[in-house]
């Protein structure tokens, strides 16, 4: 069944399978969404620790996909791992993804989730996306060490997009360093904003709601140990790109400050206790 968004889903003993209908040839004649061909394309995958990722070339295609297996963390991610419940999770990713970027905002474009019944309603799933060609995560961009002129640029343009993404109704679940893509290219820098497992897409958020996403990627980088590379300047270019000359929303932001600067203390004594 294909619907307006131009995805094909499909239902059937155990599977689940929505894909862009561009991509549906391409990738079925791979093998998906049948296991083997899902396995195969993970058994050189790489890891950040918490989920594994691989890239899959298509045939006939320029394009690449970025698979990524939905696995839960926090508390309960040791215990559940990639055991899911149901398939509402990935694909309300996946269309939440489609509806920011066709209201453009900087994502990648969504191309498929592929799930298999366990047992019951236990599911695993993998989602991929158009693989952003040359860019790195945050992290990675950071390890370069980029020479100043270069770094400013990069935080500008983090926090443009973030502004996008927001502007276009977008509320990210997990803000932080890996969850931004960055590329360089002729002296320019873009950012996509990833990984929106649990994002929502509608109403364009609060300033409050704004400022705390904002103020999670910062305590990412005090976590990371980064904060004194992207230094003062880094972090007044980010957020005046963020505002574009909007003084009634810098206002509206810095107003939530004084609550997200405890948060940040509270964070950063755990962070001291856990090392």
């Amino acid at each position: 069944m294909r619907d307006a968004r131009g995805f094909l889903e499909r239902r059937e003993c155990g599977l689940y399978w929505l894909v862009d209908a561009e991509f549906a040839a391409p990738l079925e004649a791979l093998g998906w969404p049948a296991a083997a061909a899902v396995n195969q394309a993970f058994r050189v995958a790489a890891s950040d620790g918490r989920v594994a990722t691989a890239i899959l070339a298509l045939p006939d295609r320029p394009e690449r996909i970025h698979l990524r297996r939905v696995r839960h963390g926090g508390l309960l991610g040791p215990l559940w791992r990639d055991t899911i419940w149901g398939t509402a999770r990935p694909a309300t990713e996946l269309r939440a993804t489609a509806r920011l970027l066709a209201a453009g905002a900087p994502v990648p474009r969504p191309v498929l989730v592929a799930a298999r019944r366990r047992r019951g309603p236990l599911w695993t799933a993998v989602v991929g996306t158009q693989h952003a060609e040359g860019a790195r995560d945050g992290l990675a961009w950071l390890a370069m060490r980029p020479e100043p002129a270069t770094l400013l640029r990069g935080a500008r343009a983090a926090g443009a997009a973030i502004r996008r993404f927001h502007d276009t109704g977008g509320s990210h679940a997990d803000l932080h360093l890996k969850n931004l893509l960055f590329r360089d290219c002729d002296g320019e820098t873009d950012v996509l904003v990833i990984d929106l497992d649990r994002a929502r897409a509608g109403a364009s958020p609060a300033p409050e709601r704004r400022m705390r996403e904002l103020m999670r990627l910062v305590r990412a980088l005090h976590k990371r140990g980064l904060a004194e590379q992207l230094g003062t300047r880094g972090f007044a270019a980010a957020l005046s790109a963020y505002c574009a000359g909007d003084r009634a929303l810098r206002n509206a932001l810095l107003s939530h400050l004084p609550r997200e600067r405890r948060r940040l203390a509270r964070h950063a004594r755990a962070y001291r206790r856990s090392n």
